[in-house]
């Protein structure tokens, strides 16, 4: 796109994926939407190259552009148990990527003060009272804010005890109509033999289209085509499929950072703050991040419509971190398998008090009754060992 004519505004988004178009999107949509906004990305979003999925029990923003929602989903044991769990009143959405960005992109267009700029960007700094942001194609200012959704999380992806979520999916369309829409596998850990976490991800979207993603959450990040040939082992051992049984639409990779940040909370007195990724917004013990992004973002706004100043961008729930960091040292120790977390979780809990919980908010009383549900000799030695480290992760 053009260089923009001036080099002044209000806020400037640096990096225009999910959380800078969220949040240039809320802005739009309130009382600041009138203020001269700028969006930095070296490359425009506009293809279908994610899937966000999330749960909630009420109307949330962007549910009118889900491709498909249910409220029953499958739970595959390691020991070959399945579970259908109906999780009434939540619904769990599944939203493509390129459906998500024509949608916020129309409503940004409405707003000729929102400008976009192709570029890459060297750094932030300050001059004066303004925060700037130094790109290839020069420097911009901004008077109030900028948010940057560009720099890297605290993950070395090559530490084996830096947990990720790391993944490849395929959107297949079958030549058959086998695949029955009305619930989707959340957890299959039919695929699992070993003490990493490893399951597969099922979404059926349609009779002959469906999501299949091989999902680990562990340290070691694999070559792409060991998530291929699972997939195709998958396929072939639960569905009888050949590879001339089905077309591979599109394919998804994608590696994310599962440890909660261990920055100081920012507050909406500074003038340079991390969204996204970058600031943490993605849940540590899941790697889900889309719906936790849209309410924080919505949030921030609201307090910055209000001059809210000591608002925190993301509220800080000290147990529930610990509880984090306890779930995370354990998956690293490695003291028993992955799938047999989530199995005594799934089957001696109910499914609306685990969602709730994975949201953050169940009371300390359902926290606590919850722990007592999980193995307690690999947590309480995780919850030691993270003591003794002065509660952090290796």
């Amino acid at each position: 796109m053009n260089k923009p004519v001036q080099s002044q505004f209000a806020f400037i988004i640096a990096g225009g994926g999910m959380a800078g178009l969220s949040l240039a999107y809320y802005l739009s949509k309130s009382s600041l939407g009138d203020l001269p906004i700028l969006i930095i990305d070296q490359f425009p979003k506009n293809k279908n190259d994610k899937t966000w999925c999330y749960w909630s029990d009420c109307e949330e923003e962007f549910d009118k552009i889900a491709e498909k929602s249910w409220d029953s989903l499958w739970f595959h044991s390691q020991s070959n148990q399945s579970k259908l769990l109906n999780i009434n009143p939540f619904q769990y959405r599944k939203i493509n990527s390129g459906d998500w960005y024509a949608y916020v992109n129309k409503q940004l267009a409405t707003k000729p003060n929102i400008q976009f700029l192709d570029a890459k960007i060297h750094s932030f700094f300050y001059k004066g009272v303004d925060v700037c942001v130094s790109t290839d194609r020069g420097d911009f200012h901004a008077s109030q804010k900028v948010f940057d959704s560009i720099s890297p999380f605290a993950c070395d992806f090559e530490n084996p005890k830096h947990i990720k979520q790391h993944f490849l999916g395929w959107t297949i369309e079958s030549h058959f109509p086998v695949f029955k829409q009305d619930s989707a596998d959340l957890f299959d850990f039919r695929v699992a033999f070993d003490l990493e976490c490893e399951f597969m991800y099922v979404l059926p979207t349609s009779p002959k289209k469906a999501l299949f993603e091989y999902t680990f959450f562990s340290g070691e990040i694999r070559d792409k085509n060991y998530y291929r040939d699972k997939l195709k082992a998958y396929l072939l051992a639960y569905y009888g499929f050949g590879e001339d049984d089905y077309d591979l639409l599109e394919e998804e990779y994608g590696v994310i950072p599962m440890r909660p940040i261990e920055e100081n909370a920012q507050n909406l007195h500074a003038k340079l703050i991390k969204i996204g990724t970058s600031g943490g917004f993605v849940k540590s013990t899941t790697g889900y991040s889309f719906l936790r992004t849209q309410r924080t973002l919505k949030e921030l706004v609201a307090n910055l419509e209000t001059k809210n100043h000591k608002a925190f961008v993301l509220k800080e729930l000290r147990f529930k971190k610990w509880m984090d960091k306890v779930f995370l040292q354990v998956f690293i120790d490695q003291k028993i398998a992955g799938s047999k977390v989530f199995e005594s979780l799934f089957f001696k809990n109910s499914p609306q008090k685990i969602l709730r919980f994975l949201e953050e908010k169940t009371s300390l009383r359902e926290d606590l009754s919850l722990m007592f549900t999980v193995p307690t000799l690999p947590f309480v030695s995780a919850a030691v060992k993270l003591f003794f480290k002065g509660n952090k992760l290796p």
